[in-house]
């Protein structure tokens, strides 16, 4: 099982009229490789929300899992496959999970 630490590199902005947005950078490239994609978006949601993952709205209820896992599964020799990504709303965030490994998470 990939490292369940998940450390992500916050990047904050600030718009003209005072507001803030917040955005996250995570590798899943671990959880890409063995073939848990949404467990590690739910531990990368967890880290960013800092709440529990089980305490949190399933992934499940926003996006389909098994397409997720079809979409990122890795190549027959195990790479990582070329130039995907998706978005998905998750509460007041936008997930954008790229096949690179790489999930960006924007409020």
């Amino acid at each position: 099982m990939p490292n369940e630490n998940i450390d992500p590199v916050q990047i904050e902005v600030a718009a003209a009229d005072g507001d803030t947005s917040s955005t996250y950078m995570l590798d899943l490239t671990d959880y890409m490789l063995s073939g848990e994609v949404c467990t590690g978006i739910a531990l990368a949601l967890a880290e960013v929300t800092d709440q529990p993952a089980d305490h949190m709205t399933p992934l499940a209820s926003v996006v389909d899992c098994d397409a997720l896992q079809l979409l990122f599964q890795p190549r027959r020799y195990g790479d990582l496959r070329d130039d995907v990504s998706v978005s998905f709303p998750y509460d007041v965030y936008t997930v954008i999970v790229h096949s690179s490994g790489r999930v960006v998470v924007q409020t």
